[in-house]
């Protein structure tokens, strides 16, 4: 009979202990890209007597921001630009949205409902959420000083936690070299030099784990894209050559021919020479014209006067 009441109450115990832990510890996990929105819904219990209370957004000891409730009207007291409040009082629902998250947002939201009016002053919900940034993984061609081609693996992510493998085929490959830095959030850049150019096409993929995944990721480019690049960057590097010379060559043409214009014109006239018209010289005998200031304005010619001589 002992026996069984004993574990009966350990099993009581350890429910209660469980639901308890629950209670305290439980936070809602959200997953999201890089670049997106994440919207957390503060739960919480109205009370018919609240004349007044604050809703606020952390994480840590940071505060992003607060609203206050007043007069039936939300009204902003602080709140940083990534943040966004969405407030109804008709349905009591309160919901801060996180804008353009970045791989070092990642980390645990605290939204706080507390009653300030009347007093005195209650918490009426505590809601965590964990948001996870997942990381930002790109591949790309680059090219060594000495002219050789590799891939690059770049990895943005966040906390320090993160394993990197290169695959080809299914056979794991080490790479040339990797580095590590930090600007807000952790940045690994691992490099895998390609063997020379060949007839067939390979896969490469770059495999990342991080400890806020909750599958690894993994990025595939093929060595045919590298060469193709490498065989395009010459092309353009010859054309661009070509039209160069080309322009040059016109231009001192150009220059050439203008010289030569202007050494004829001063060969076929050395000396410049002015012409002067000549001036216009009357006859005396001309006849002129008169003009009567009586009667009809008809001009009046005028011969010239024979003079007789009388013997």
């Amino acid at each position: 009979m002992c026996f069984p009441l004993i574990f009966c109450g350990w099993m009581l115990f350890s429910l209660i202990f469980a639901f308890g832990d629950v209670a305290v510890n439980h936070t809602t996990t959200l997953f999201v890209n890089h670049g997106q929105s994440a919207k957390i819904r503060c739960n919480y219990n109205p009370t018919n007597d609240t004349e007044s209370m604050t809703a606020v957004l952390q994480t840590l000891n940071l505060s992003l921001c607060s609203y206050y409730f007043y007069d039936n009207t939300w009204k902003t007291h602080h709140c940083k630009d990534p943040v966004r409040f969405i407030g109804i009082p008709e349905t009591n629902d309160i919901t801060f949205e996180l804008l353009n998250l970045q791989v070092q947002d990642t980390g645990t939201y605290t939204c706080t409902v507390k009653r300030i009016v009347k007093p005195p002053q209650v918490d009426l919900g505590v809601q965590r959420v964990q948001v996870i940034v997942r990381p930002v993984l790109l591949l790309s061609c680059v090219k060594r000083p000495d002219g050789s081609t590799m891939i690059l693996c770049s990895v943005e992510f966040y906390p320090d936690s993160l394993e990197q493998l290169w695959i080809r085929d299914g056979d794991v490959l080490n790479s040339s070299y990797s580095n590590k830095s930090f600007n807000g959030s952790f940045s690994q850049q691992s490099y895998l030099l390609l063997p020379p150019q060949t007839f067939s096409d390979t896969i490469y993929s770059c495999w990342v784990n991080h400890s806020s995944l909750n599958k690894p990721l993994v990025a595939n480019l093929s060595s045919s894209v590298c060469y193709e690049s490498e065989g395009v960057t010459v092309i353009v590097t010859v054309v661009f050559v070509m039209l160069t010379v080309a322009l040059t060559v016109f231009l001192i043409t150009l220059v050439i021919c203008k010289h030569y214009r202007r050494t004829r014109q001063q060969s076929v006239s050395p000396v410049g020479v002015i012409f002067t018209p000549e001036p216009v010289l009357h006859d005396p005998l001309q006849s002129e014209i008169l003009y009567s200031t009586l009667g009809d304005h008809h001009p009046v010619p005028c011969s010239l006067a024979v003079v007789h001589s009388f013997a």
